[in-house]
């Protein structure tokens, strides 16, 4: 009876931290998107895809070879907001990232990300009375430590999928070396 008991504690546990984790991952993605950090990967990917495909310029590899490899990108793109929303749950709870999603959905949110230029007066005190708030605070104290794990991020993420590339590459015959 006791095992019993202890099973069935221990998997109400882990069925609490997978929907807590979960939960956690599906607003992160979603700020990731809503803030634009989504789009700049994507930018990123792009901008090093075109560096590789620079450096085996020299190979003539066909353009349908390229647009194979290219559909890596949802795989690719899946594999850095994993690790994006494990810098985020280094830095914000649960809490400050649906805070941080309720800003970045709004009006002001949006505009302030696309065109801070066109920001109303309303719209500039609704920013300004967020960055008052604790989870805005913590945006702000968290700048520096975000950046350096983006950085670190993104330079691994460029390797990974240059490494993919090139191993591909090479199975099909062309090699820079």
């Amino acid at each position: 009876m006791k095992l019993m008991l202890t099973f069935c504690i221990s998997l109400l546990c882990s069925i609490s931290v997978f929907s807590q984790t979960e939960a956690y991952s599906e607003a992160a993605t979603l700020c990731l998107k809503s803030n634009g950090t989504y789009a700049y990967y994507e930018t990123i990917y792009e901008s090093c895809f075109k560096q590789m495909q620079d450096q085996y310029t020299k190979l003539d590899i066909p353009a349908e070879t390229w647009a194979e490899l290219k559909t890596v990108k949802p795989e690719a793109m899946q594999a850095v907001n994993a690790r994006l929303v494990s810098a985020y749950s280094d830095f914000f709870t649960l809490e400050d990232v649906q805070n941080m999603n309720t800003l970045y959905t709004s009006h002001a949110g949006q505009t302030m990300i696309s065109n801070p230029n066109a920001l109303t007066k309303k719209d500039k005190k609704e920013i300004d009375k967020f960055y008052k708030t604790a989870t805005g605070k913590k945006i702000v104290s968290s700048q520096s430590g975000m950046k350096k794990k983006m950085q670190v991020i993104s330079d691994f993420w460029c390797g990974d999928m240059y490494k993919s590339v090139n191993e591909k590459l090479e199975a099909k015959g062309f090699s820079i070396r």
